[in-house]
C-alpha cells in the first residue's frame, strides 16, 4: 500500500494521457499530423505531502524505494472498499456520471462487455433480460470504464444512452476517400472518409431517435455495413458518422438500430485502442468511476528526501509514474 498511501495523501496528482502526435508545417502552410501511439499510456506526476514523521516515512517510503524504478506498483486514483464504494474525499475527480449503477458500487448493471470488444470501443450487451429504460445513460463523456479482471482502464469519449430501437431507415453510405464537410461552431470542419469511418445521409426519415453508440444492421440495399457498425456521432437531422470493424460498401441501404428490448447491444467509444481480448461467448461486467481507475505503473522518478530536526522527513521533489503496457 506504500504507493497508494502516497496517492491518497498527495498535495496534487497530475494526470497526462495526451497522445503521441507529430506535426509538420510545409512552406505553403499546410499542416500534416499523425498519431501512432495506440496504447497511449497514462503518465502521472504526484506531489506528495511535503513533511512526514519518521515513522510514516519508514512504513510508506521504504517499500517504494526498495522496488525503485524496476518493479511495478498497483494504484487507484481514489481508494475503494471491498464493495466498490469510494472512501476518500477526492472521489469528485472520477465519479461515474451515468445512471446504470443502481447498486452504487461502481459496476454497470445489466450490461456487460462481450467478445466484439476491440478497436476503439467496448461493446456492451444486456445479459439478464432486464429491460432498462431507453435514454438512461450507460456512461457520459469522461467516465472511466474497465472490464472486470482486465488490466487497463479506458475513458469514454461520448455520452452513451441505452438507445431506442428503430427499423426501416433508408440512407446512403458515403464512399471512402471523399471529403466530408461538417458545420461545427459556424466553421466548415472536414475529414476524409475511409472504408471504416464514413457518413450515412438519410433519404427517408431523420436522425431523431438515433443515438451515439447505437449498433446498426442492414436489411436491404446495395450498400453494406462492415462487420460491427455503430453511430459515432450525429451532426444534423439527416447526417451521422459511422465506425465499423471492416470495410463498408458505399451505396443506398435500409437498416435497423438496436434498442433496449429486442437487441440490447450498444458501443462505448473509448480514448485508446482496446488492449487485450474477451473470449468468444463470454461476457464480463464493467467497472466504472473510481473502481475502473486502477493502474499498474512503474516509477520513473523517485523523490529526494531531507531529514529535519524533530524526527521529520521532507520530500523535496515530485514522484513520476507511467502506466505499464505489456
Amino acid at each position: 500500500m506504500a504507493l497508494q498511501d502516497i496517492i491518497n495523501s498527495a498535495v496534487n496528482v497530475e494526470v497526462n494521457r495526451s497522445k503521441l502526435v507529430a506535426q509538420t508545417v510545409s512552406r505553403s502552410g499546410r499542416i500534416s499530423v499523425a498519431s501512432r501511439n495506440w496504447a497511449n499510456p497514462f503518465r502521472f506526476v504526484v506531489t506528495p505531502k511535503p513533511v512526514w514523521t519518521a515513522a510514516e516515512y519508514r512504513a510508506i517510503f521504504e517499500p517504494l524505494f526498495d522496488r525503485d524504478r524496476y518493479e511495478v506498483h498497483g494504484m487507484q486514483l481514489n481508494t475503494t472498499n471491498s464493495s466498490g464504494v469510494t472512501t476518500l474525499g477526492n472521489s469528485w475527480m472520477i465519479p461515474y456520471q451515468g445512471g446504470a449503477d443502481a447498486g452504487g458500487n461502481n459496476v454497470i448493471d445489466s450490461y456487460e462487455a462481450n467478445s466484439d470488444t476491440a478497436g476503439t470501443r467496448i461493446i456492451l450487451t444486456n445479459v439478464n433480460s432486464t429491460t432498462i429504460t431507453a435514454g438512461t445513460f450507460l456512461v457520459k463523456s469522461g467516465d472511466y470504464i474497465r472490464p472486470n479482471g482486465h488490466r487497463y482502464p479506458y475513458i469514454a469519449t461520448s455520452d452513451i444512452i441505452i438507445p431506442t430501437a428503430f427499423s426501416g431507415r433508408v440512407g446512403t453510405i458515403r464512399a471512402a476517400g471523399s471529403s466530408v464537410i461538417l458545420a461545427e461552431n459556424n466553421a466548415q470542419v472536414t475529414f476524409t472518409a475511409t472504408a471504416t469511418r464514413t457518413t450515412v445521409t438519410l433519404t427517408s426519415g431523420t436522425t431523431t431517435g438515433l443515438s451515439a453508440g447505437q449498433l446498426l444492421t442492414k436489411t436491404a440495399g446495395t450498400g453494406a455495413f462492415g462487420g460491427v457498425t455503430y453511430i459515432e456521432s450525429i451532426f444534423s437531422s439527416t447526417v451521422f458518422i459511422i465506425v465499423s470493424t471492416t470495410d463498408c460498401t458505399a451505396g443506398s441501404l435500409t437498416f435497423d438500430g438496436t434498442g433496449n428490448t429486442a437487441t440490447p447491444t450498444v458501443a462505448i467509444p473509448i480514448h485508446r485502442g482496446y488492449i487485450g481480448t474477451i473470449g468468444v461467448g463470454t461476457t464480463i461486467d464493467c467497472r466504472v468511476g473510481a473502481r475502473a481507475a486502477a493502474f499498474v505503473v512503474i516509477v520513473t522518478k523517485l523523490p529526494q528526501i531531507r531529514y529535519l530536526p524533530g524526527k521529520l522527513v521532507e520530500l523535496t521533489s515530485d514522484l513520476e509514474l507511467i502506466e505499464e503496457i505489456l
